[in-house]
């Protein structure tokens, strides 16, 4: 390969990382439109659900924050960030998207008026700090969203203290109810599995959109729609999308068995594995929560999660520098 050859492979890689950005940046925008409406039902229920359960999660795995330093990659609003920060942590939350960024430090000025936050936009494959410059480090959803997620991992081993924490996240293309789904879609055609489960819940299953859509001011309808516009436009020339046409994010995704051998490649060793259970929790949300709120606690390692949720949780420790380095 020549020299301007590969120059323009680099440009294109660098043009492609831009574009993610503003892809990324435009769906703040649909996403700030949501979160400053007033959610009711089920969404809101939902919302409550990830901005609560989720957070207890990672810190359980974390372990004690008290004064540690702390890395929030893919911070988007801060919920992860905020929620370390009121456990005592440093936290440095990080977003590829500005937009992101600039509501985070929003959030924190309001609800943290007297303690520092630092928070900036950034790429995961390329982390702008030095080596060995935090204790614990969140990565949640994060790597399935990038082109080398090696890379990622790469990057968080540098910069973690030996010793330090890696909580990391990501769909499981291994989890039971993923399984489940697939058989359901090879053997029925999709509007079957629709109508059947509308029937079974009594709820729409328009796309996520429609039902959020339903919820927004009559005056703000007009914004949402050309905002959708614009990101599924992105979407689509980053070639963003599942054979729907619909917008899927993820560039790629792994199995927990495949994010434990990258994980050991990467020199991190894994001590406790566990999952967040969305489906089909999400459907029953109210007697899920009750019985959270009364009588269940976040287990620190759950066989059954780990292998069911669609979403995997690890924490890996730092015990080696990674096989190789971006």
């Amino acid at each position: 390969m020549s020299s301007d050859d590969a120059k323009n492979d680099v440009m294109s890689i660098e043009e492609r990382r831009r574009k993610i950005g503003e892809c990324y940046d435009q769906y703040e925008i649909v996403q700030e439109i949501v979160l400053d409406c007033e959610l009711k039902g089920a969404l809101a229920k939902g919302k409550k659900w990830m901005e609560t359960f989720r957070p207890e999660m990672v810190w359980r795995l974390a372990g004690d924050v008290e004064g540690k330093r702390v890395l929030d990659i893919g911070c988007q609003y801060g919920v992860f960030s905020l929620y370390l920060a009121e456990k005592g942590a440093q936290v440095t939350g990080m977003d590829i998207s500005p937009r992101w960024i600039a509501r985070c430090q929003r959030e924190a000025c309001v609800k943290f008026p007297d303690k520092e936050f630092n928070f900036l936009s950034g790429d995961a494959q390329e982390l702008p700090f030095e080596d060995e410059s935090f204790d614990v480090v969140v990565c949640s959803e994060v790597i399935e969203h990038v082109d080398h997620p090696g890379n990622v991992l790469s990057e968080i081993n540098r910069v973690l203290a030996p010793g330090g924490v890696l909580v990391l996240s990501t769909p499981n293309t291994k989890s039971y109810y993923v399984k489940l789904w697939q058989v359901l879609k090879y053997v029925l055609p999709m509007k079957q599995i629709k109508a059947m489960v509308m029937k079974l819940l009594s709820v729409s299953m328009d796309d996520a959109y429609l039902r959020v859509r339903q919820q927004l001011p009559e005056e703000r309808l007009g914004e949402f729609d050309r905002e959708i516009e614009k990101l599924k436009a992105m979407a689509k020339e980053l070639q963003l999308e599942d054979d729907d046409e619909e917008i899927n994010e993820h560039i790629r995704e792994f199995s927990n068995d495949e994010l434990e051998l990258l994980l050991d490649l990467m020199g991190f060793a894994v001590e406790k594995r566990t999952g967040f259970p969305v489906f089909p929790t999400y459907y029953f949300l109210t007697l899920r929560m009750l019985i959270r709120e009364r009588f269940v606690k976040v287990k620190d390692d759950s066989w059954w999660r780990y292998h069911s949720s669609p979403f995997v949780y690890f924490r890996a420790v730092k015990r080696q520098p990674a096989l190789f380095h971006t």
